[in-house]
This record gives structure tokens, C-alpha cells and sequence, in this order.
């Protein structure tokens, strides 16, 4: 046991959840991937307390200022220094019994690995990791040259356990930083602005303890030194997500097809009987849960149908690009600049840049990964011929089958830091022109204007539908700079 300066210690020991697949990179590739999984000694996925303790200090410089931050949080600038109040725990794996694994199983412990679904398949991503393709796009909207890679996912789903403390400071302080465990921002690892990294608080337990108190001292002194044992600690209400938005617009996009789509590149199911399609919609694997009298039990389900946040936002992104050339008046043929150098602020601004040295900086939009289940889907085939392009006639034995989703609704969450934005943008003139392009591009793509997925030439991949929320009210002009501001 740690022994605390300050007489006031809070403790919280929380369980989170993966909505969107994980990627809290090792960062370095791993002969084969990009980006390889951190994982325990045990082999297993784990998030590392210096992950959680940036996310949440981000967080909370951003809504309380750097002062507050550095007073809570601690800093290091040259010979000056201040202690962190915040000290976190190592998140571990929880299997389908919601046990944390800690510490190196060994012997017969090691067995508990090989038994429980949820740790098998978790172990097995060592081997056989679940991966990302991605590739860099050019201003064109097209694949760059050389600019493929890959990233390596913990698929959704996974719960994770971590502790976290507090010393001295106040209850509200206390409160406003459990909260942020329901921010929309909290995300952790890469690929968090392209649908990975979505989490949520599923438990939470929580105690302050006054150690000038003989029964808090005794209390605190019998803590388990388990993260999953809450005993001593009491239940928690999670925190109500419409209080941790007030920084933040958040939406729903939904989303109706008007016929075939398909997104990616997927591979047959094991199960799959006869000859699989050569082209499928893509899968990923996702853990369910379910409740049964407050006990729940985890289980690798089969695999879901997949819509990569980075596929709509791409789209998005392109679209968005046109209607702010557009709007500002920048042409292609302009004498002074031809596509080639077209610079566009708004696209920075709204998406990120990637520049040299310190000159660069993240994107303020965030769409989720959204997965769907395949028993709820019409998949129909295509035979397809592949025409010759000199000829314009069928080439000899180059028939293939596609396999399609037919229809279909979902909905996409959809968020803006606001905050991030106009700090990016320096006139209120430039924040209504990003408003502007965004509302377009979305009305495009909710009126059908602006496909997704494969054989977009062909018809495929149009839908029409709706946003809902707060970001709606932002895309058609309701709520200026000073409004946001002001809440």
C-alpha cells in the first residue's frame, strides 16, 4: 500500500468498454504490422495508466484551463515541478466472468487463458491479430503512392479494469473528474478520429476516505489490491452524458440504403458453406455481453458486419474539400494556382494537418465504427465480367461474383469539438464557411448525392436519410461562435 501524504484519499475502480475496436499502439512495427497491440506479460491486451492519465489530463485542460490542470495533474518545466494529485492503475482484461487478469498466470493460472473464451481469443491476436488496411489519400481523393498501411486492433467489446486515486483535493474536483469518464472524448490509443478508441464507463465503485478517521483508515487499509474487487468502496451512478458535452456537439447520422452497398474487402466466414463470393462485405469479430440477475458472462459472438468510420468520414472529407474551394472562390484554374497547390484552411482546420516539426495539428471531427448484425442484412450476388479496355468485348475467363448488402438501415455517431475548432479558426467568417461546407457535404450524402463504399460508378453505395442532435442544430446556422462559447 502506497502511504499518502495528504489525509484525504478518493479511490474509484472502474470497468470500461471498448464501443469501437482498440488500438493502443506498441509503437513500433512488429516485422509484419505497422502497429502493433500493447499487451500484458500474459500476452493479453492492456491499456497502459499513462494512456488513461494523458486522455483525462487532456480533458481536463481543456474544459478547467492549464492552471487547474497543473495544480491537479502536476507539471515538469525545466527546474520547476509539481507532484500529480491523479495517480492511475495499468486497465487489464477482464474475462467473460468480469474477473480482471493480473499479474503473470503461471502453472495451473495459465489454464484459466486457454479456458475462458474472451482470453483465448484475446491471446490469439498475438498470432493472428485483427488488422485495419489503410491508405493515405492524396488532395485528389486517391490512394498515394507508397501510402498503404495497416494498423492492429483489440476488437470491440472488450471490458477493462483499472484504479483510479486521488490525493487531497476537493469533492467537486473528485466529481468533475469521474465524469470525464463519460465524455465523448474519451478515447484512447490511434485511429480515434477515424472510429477507434470509443469507450464508456460500465462500473463504477468510489470512496473518499478521511485517513484521520480510525474507520476510514481501517476501511482503507482492508482495500483489496485487486482493481476488480470493489469491496469497501461504494456503487456509483455513472455520469450522465449530457453533462459532459457541454464542449462538444454531438450527433446521429441515419443512415437508409437505396439499394446495393458494399464497404471493403471482407474474407469468407469459417462457416460459410459452398464457394464464397470473390468480393465480400468486410467482418470483424466483437465481443457481446448480457446481463442476467447483475452477473454477466461474455462470449466471442460470430462476426458482424463492419462500416469503418474512415470510409464515411473519407467520403465526407472529399465532399467537404469541393464546397470550401467553392465557397471561398478558390478554382482550379486559376492562373496563380492549379489543383496541384490548392490550399484549403478549412480542411485543416476541420480535419487536421499533418505538417513538419510542431506546425501541425488533430482534427476536431470524430465519426465511430458501426457494426451490424449479419442475420438483419439481405446479402444478394452479382456476377460480374470483366471488360477489356481495348476492345471494349468480355475477357476470356475473368468472370467474378460480388456479394452485396441490399438496404439496410444504421446510424453513425458523429461528433465536433467545438472547442478545438475555434481555437483552429481565426475569423468568425471562417467558422461559417466550415459550417456551410460541412452542412452540404452532409446534406449530400444524406440526400443521396455522395456514395459510399465499392462500385460507386456503378450505382452502388447511395443512401438517404437524416442527422439528429445537437450538430444538427450547429449545421443549419442555429448556434454561432459566441453561443458556444457562452454555455
Amino acid at each position: 500500500m502506497i502511504e499518502h501524504r495528504k489525509p484525504m484519499v478518493r479511490i474509484a475502480r472502474v470497468v470500461i468498454e471498448a464501443l469501437t475496436p482498440l488500438s493502443v499502439s506498441t509503437g513500433t512495427p512488429d516485422g509484419v504490422f505497422d502497429a502493433g497491440v500493447m499487451t500484458d506479460a500474459n500476452g493479453l491486451p492492456a491499456i497502459p495508466a499513462s494512456s488513461l492519465a494523458g486522455v483525462l489530463r487532456h480533458l481536463w485542460r481543456e474544459r478547467y484551463g492549464e492552471s487547474a490542470t497543473d495544480e491537479l495533474f502536476g507539471f515538469q518545466r525545466e527546474k520547476d515541478a509539481g507532484k500529480s494529485d491523479v495517480s492511475l492503475s495499468w486497465a487489464v482484461l477482464l474475462d467473460s466472468r468480469q474477473r480482471p487478469v493480473e499479474g503473470l498466470l503461471l502453472g495451473e493460472e495459465g489454464e484459466r487463458i486457454e479456458n475462458d473464451p474472451i482470453l483465448a481469443s484475446a491471446a490469439a491476436l498475438s498470432d493472428d491479430p485483427v488488422f485495419r488496411n489503410r491508405v493515405r489519400l492524396t488532395h485528389k481523393g486517391a490512394a498515394a503512392h507508397r501510402g498503404k498501411f495497416d494498423r492492429s486492433v483489440v476488437p470491440a467489446g472488450h471490458r477493462f479494469a483499472f484504479e483510479i486515486a486521488m490525493e487531497g483535493g476537493t469533492d467537486e474536483d473528485w466529481n468533475n473528474l469521474l465524469t470525464l469518464l463519460e465524455h465523448p472524448g474519451f478515447r484512447l490509443g490511434g485511429g480515434t478520429r477515424a472510429g477507434l478508441g470509443k469507450l464508456t464507463c460500465r462500473r463504477l465503485h468510489a470512496r473518499s476516505f478521511d485517513l484521520q478517521k480510525p474507520e476510514d483508515a481501517r476501511a482503507y487499509a482492508q482495500l483489496s489490491v485487486s482493481v476488480g474487487n470493489p469491496s469497501k468502496l461504494e456503487a456509483v451512478a455513472l455520469p450522465d452524458k449530457s453533462s459532459t458535452q457541454t464542449d462538444w456537439l454531438c450527433g446521429t447520422l441515419k443512415l437508409n440504403a437505396s439499394g446495393l452497398w458494399r464497404i471493403g474487402q471482407g474474407t469468407p466466414d469459417v462457416e460459410t458453406q459452398g464457394k464464397p463470393a470473390d468480393f465480400l462485405p468486410v467482418t470483424e469479430p466483437r465481443i457481446q455481453w448480457s446481463d442476467v440477475q447483475g452477473t454477466a458472462r461474455g462470449a466471442a459472438k460470430g462476426r458482424q458486419l463492419l462500416v469503418p468510420a474512415s470510409s464515411i468520414k473519407g467520403a465526407l472529407a472529399h465532399r467537404f474539400r469541393f464546397h470550401a474551394h467553392r465557397l471561398a472562390g478558390r478554382w482550379a484554374n486559376d492562373e496563380t494556382s492549379g489543383i496541384e497547390n490548392l490550399e484549403s484552411p478549412e480542411v485543416d482546420a476541420l480535419f487536421g494537418v499533418v505538417a513538419a516539426k510542431d506546425q501541425g495539428q488533430a482534427g476536431c471531427l470524430y465519426l465511430d465504427d458501426v457494426f451490424l448484425d449479419p442475420e438483419e442484412h439481405i446479402r444478394q450476388r452479382v456476377m460480374h465480367n470483366s471488360i477489356d479496355r481495348f476492345t471494349g468485348g468480355v475477357r476470356d475467363r475473368v468472370l467474378f461474383e460480388e456479394e452485396s448488402l441490399l438496404g439496410g438501415e444504421f446510424e453513425v455517431p458523429i461528433a465536433l469539438d467545438r472547442t478545438r475548432l475555434d481555437r483552429a479558426t481565426a475569423t468568425d467568417e471562417d467558422l461559417a464557411r466550415i459550417r456551410q461546407a460541412l452542412a452540404l457535404a452532409v446534406q449530400d450524402l444524406l440526400e443521396g448525392r455522395l456514395a459510399l463504399g465499392s462500385r460507386t460508378t456503378s450505382g452502388n453505395g447511395f443512401f438517404k436519410g437524416t442527422i439528429e442532435g445537437p450538430l444538427a442544430g450547429w449545421l443549419d446556422g442555429s448556434e454561432s461562435r459566441k453561443d458556444a462559447n457562452d454555455e
